[in-house]
This record gives C-alpha cells, sequence and structure tokens, in this order.
C-alpha cells in the first residue's frame, strides 16, 4: 500500500505533529469529502488542509469479509498535537454508525 502525502511543513516538522492511518469500512468517501470540504481552508486532490492539520484520503475500494462485502478508505490525519485528540475526536463522531 503506497503512503499518502504529507505537506511540506509536516514532514520539515515533524515532532509537531501527531500522523494516523485510520482504516475506515463501510463509509463511502463522499462522505468523507462533503465533511471535509466544510472545514477545509484548501483542497488539493484527496488533501484537505486547515489551521494546524491535514487530511489525505485514499481511493475508496472493495473488501470482503466473509460474504459481505464493504466499502474501504484509508484516512490519513496530520494535525499538531496540541489539537490532534481534539480533531480525531470530532472526525469519529461525524463518522459514528450504530450496529445491529
Amino acid at each position: 500500500m503506497n503512503e499518502p502525502a504529507v505537506s511540506t511543513l509536516i514532514t520539515k516538522n515533524p515532532e509537531e505533529f501527531t500522523i494516523k492511518t485510520l482504516y475506515m469500512r463501510g463509509v463511502p468517501r463522499w462522505e468523507f469529502e462533503r465533511y471535509l470540504i466544510k472545514i477545509a481552508k484548501t483542497v488539493t486532490g484527496d488533501t484537505y488542509n486547515g489551521d494546524g492539520w491535514q487530511v489525505v484520503l485514499s481511493e475508496e475500494r472493495q473488501e470482503s469479509l466473509g460474504q459481505f462485502n464493504l466499502i474501504a478508505v484509508d484516512v490519513t490525519i496530520a494535525a499538531e498535537k496540541d489539537q490532534f485528540d481534539e480533531f480525531l475526536g470530532t472526525f469519529r463522531k461525524n463518522f459514528l454508525r450504530g450496529g445491529g
């Protein structure tokens, strides 16, 4: 699997950022895009940038789990260390799904 691109700011100052890849299943890519477009300052291709954070989306793909086919998208989040936990918590709440 290819590693997503991160901005020059992050690669020059990696000690100031926390980077985490979430392997999201069951949420279509367009839902991530819709949310990120609302909060991003700039969008370049698959990369969404805000104040002190960046999110890179992978292409949407199908994965099989037994008889089930799930939509899968990898979401790489890079955020300044002091805001990472809050950003991640808000992000996860926006894509919380009930199970059954």
